[in-house]
Parts: structure tokens; C-alpha cells; sequence
């Protein structure tokens, strides 16, 4: 059975009707409706009524121990993400969004029954959160979102690219509404997260990365992300929406961490060698995400500055290696043949054929690249590496003696 069957099944034993031209004219009688549990309005839409729940943050409000309003450029983010570049005048026009869904897996039956969304303001950030009390209203919950989120150049997820934008999209297809998302740029800070993070923090998941990037602990109001679902569910079945406080905190709380973390991503790229950088992971990471984009004179930099402290002897050897080859391109020889000496010293193969290669190729002493290509030969015998590992390198260290035998016997 589908996501959309079961679903469908579900709500009808709830005496719910669905499709757009069959939707209730008003939710049935409540003992503790919505809005008596969470503050709000009611909008009157042409497409019906939907609650809205609105919270205004000041310009300087801090989340966690970061502040949500980007101070810095964000161009290297607008690189990035492939977009096109934003400046300070740009930023009312982005918007942070999140969705609380009736199941995790997406699918045609999933519903998004709580869209939150929110955007800078002149004086501050204004957050709205969209809640259809049951699926007649999912017509008046996706027009309110859309007359929120007018004007909208850039909108900013977490996940969003594989869970919630597929999902609005579906959704608006589905109810025949013109879909605002359509070409709009999107930064979906997951991916960026992860490149920033994967080193030092074993979990990317936004609760972990707010937790110890922000500085944000969540309080008592908080409910899992998986138990919301059900709970929407049993608020259906029981017409009680007091449980559902808590999934509004949720909602606001991932809203704000997104804003934080675009205002502190911003931060990071712009100004990497910032002392307020504190973790040498951190600044290998940095290293990384600039030699990916390309800007090898910042990638090296950052590279340079995380050898000087304290680094695992694994990230050790994988920085150096990358700080090596950045060398390498630009010509600098000399820095790059010390830190292949140092490698070597470790046992790293790979700094023994770069040294073979340097030697024959730049230096034009055979000796030496010989002396190199047969240590590293001495090494490979006493490595741990598989066995069709150990038989390329083998291979290729044969076929560099040889032709150096040769030369020399020449010389």
C-alpha cells in the first residue's frame, strides 16, 4: 500500500474529506484548539482560513551565542551555492524555511501541516508559522506561505534540496497553485555543514551542529523531529492541540539556527583565518572547502596555519600531502621537498615517489631519484596495503627503476 493510501485510509476513519473541492468549511468543534495553546491569527484567504502564529526578533538578537543578521558579505556562500550574488540590500529577500510533515519519507501522501518560514526586516526577523488543522486547509496554508514569502530571491534550508522543496513542490502541483520556488536560488546549508564539520563533529544533524557551532541548547518545550508526525496525528484524532506547543518551539528554534548558521557560515568564509577559529579542524576543513572552490593562495594559507598546531597524526599526514601538491603547482619546489622528506620520515609512499620524481625530473640527479625510488620500494615491503595496492605500487616503483638504470648507465 502507498504512503498516499495509507494516509488516505487514516484520514477517512477520521471522517476527513480530501481534494481541493471537497474540504470542510471549518474545523469540526475543538475542546483545545490551536489557538488557544499557541498564540495567532486566523487569515481569511481566497482559498480559505489557515492560523498563523508570528514572532519578531530584533535587528541583534542573539541565537544560542551567535548573532542571526549576517554582518559579513556573503559572496563566497553565493559561489558556493551557484547563485547569484546577494549584497546587504538583497538580504529581506531570502528566506528561511522549514517544514514539519506528516511523514519523513516524503511521497505524494506526505502533507507539510506546518510551514514556517521567516525573512530579515528593517529593524529585525520576522518569523511566521503556517498551521492547517487538517488537510481541507492545505490550500490556505501553501496561498499564505505564498504571500509571506513575495518577493523572494534566495531561500535558505537545511536538507531542503532532498526533503522539504520536493515536498512544497509536490504539494502545490498537487492543489493546482502556481509554485513560488520555481527557479528561486537555495541555499541548503547541509552540505556545507558537512564540509565544514565532518572532521570534529561526528553528527551534522541540525540539533548537533547548532549544539556546538551555535551554542544553542534547546529547552524544556522541545520534541523530537521524529515523534511529530504522530503527533499531528493523534491531534486529528483527538481534536487537542496542546502537545503541539512543542512542535512549534521545534519549528522556530530550526528557523533561527538556520539563520544563525548562514550569518556564521557567511562569517567563515570570509574571514577563515579569523582567530575566532579556534579548532585546527576547523581550519583544515576551511583549507579543504577553498582548494575545492579553487582558491589554492587561500587553501594554502589555511593549511600552512592548522600544521602549526596540534593535529591528529591521520590529519597530519593528509594536510601536509595536500599542502604539498598546492606547492607543487605553483613551482615552489624547495617547500614542497621538505614536507615530502618529512612524509617520508612517516613512511608515506607517496613522498617517496615525489621525491624520485623531483629528483629525475627537476634536480636531473639520478642517484638521488634512484636512492628515493628503491627506499620506497624497502617501505612498500613492510606496508600494510592490500594486496592489488601493493602490486601497483609495485608495478610502477619496477618500471621507475628500470628507466633510471637506464639513464644512469647513459650518463
Amino acid at each position: 500500500m502507498t504512503d498516499w493510501e495509507t494516509l488516505a485510509k487514516q484520514l477517512k476513519a477520521l471522517g476527513v474529506e480530501l481534494g481541493k473541492d471537497r474540504r470542510p468549511s471549518s474545523p469540526r468543534q475543538q475542546k483545545h484548539p490551536i489557538e488557544s495553546v499557541v498564540e495567532g491569527r486566523f487569515l481569511d484567504l481566497s482559498d480559505g482560513q489557515v492560523f498563523c502564529h508570528e514572532e519578531r526578533y530584533p535587528r541583534d538578537y542573539v541565537h544560542g551565542t551567535r548573532g542571526i543578521w549576517p554582518v559579513h558579505p556573503v559572496n563566497t556562500l553565493c559561489r558556493w551555492a551557484n547563485t547569484a550574488l546577494l549584497t546587504h540590500t538583497d538580504f529581506k529577500d531570502i528566506i528561511f524555511l522549514d517544514t514539519e510533515t506528516t511523514g519523513l519519507a516524503g511521497g505524494t501522501g506526505t502533507y507539510a501541516f506546518q510551514i514556517g518560514a521567516a525573512r530579515f526586516t528593517d529593524d529585525g526577523f520576522h518569523l511566521a508559522q503556517f498551521f492547517m488543522r487538517h488537510p481541507g486547509e492545505e490550500l490556505a496554508l501553501l496561498a499564505g506561505l505564498s504571500t509571506f514569502i513575495d518577493g523572494m530571491q534566495a531561500v535558505v534550508t537545511y536538507n531542503g534540496k532532498a526533503f522539504d522543496l520536493p515536498l512544497l513542490n509536490t504539494r502545490y502541483t498537487l492543489m493546482g497553485l502556481s509554485n513560488p520556488f520555481e527557479g528561486v536560488a537555495h541555499f541548503d546549508l547541509l552540505p556545507l555543514a558537512r564540509r565544514l564539520w565532518r572532521i570534529r563533529l561526528e553528527s551534522r544533524t541540525l540539533g548537533n551542529v547548532e549544539n556546538h557551532i551555535l551554542g544553542v541548547s534547546r529547552g524544556a518545550d522541545e520534541v523530537p523531529g521524529y515523534l511529530i508526525p504522530e503527533m499531528y496525528f493523534e491531534y486529528l484524532r483527538t481534536s487537542d492541540a496542546r502537545p503541539l506547543g512543542g512542535v512549534f518551539y521545534h519549528n522556530a528554534v530550526d528557523i533561527l539556527s538556520l539563520a544563525g548558521l548562514f550569518s556564521h557560515m557567511a562569517f567563515l568564509l570570509n574571514e577563515p583565518d579569523s582567530e575566532d577559529v579556534q579548532y585546527a579542524e576547523d581550519i583544515v576543513s576551511l583549507g579543504r572547502f577553498f582548494e575545492a572552490m579553487g582558491d589554492h593562495h587561500r587553501a594554502e594559507a589555511l593549511y600552512k596555519k592548522a600544521m602549526t598546531e596540534k593535529l591528529p597524526a591521520e590529519l597530519l599526514q593528509d594536510t601536509r600531502s595536500r599542502l604539498s601538491f598546492l606547492l607543487k603547482r605553483k613551482g615552489d619546489w624547495n617547500a614542497a621537498g621538505a614536507l615530502w622528506e618529512q612524509a617520508a620520515q612517516d613512511q608515506e609512499l607517496y613522498a617517496f615517489e615525489e621525491l624520485a620524481k623531483y629528483y629525475e625530473h627537476h634536480s636531473r640527479d639520478l642517484e638521488a631519484a634512484h636512492y628515493w625510488a628503491s627506499s620506497a620500494k624497502m617501505v612498500l615491503e613492510s606496508s600494510s596495503l592490500s594486496r592489488s595496492e601493493r602490486d601497483r605500487w609495485k608495478k610502477s616503483l619496477d618500471h621507475r627503476l628500470q628507466r633510471l638504470a637506464r639513464k644512469m648507465a647513459l650518463s
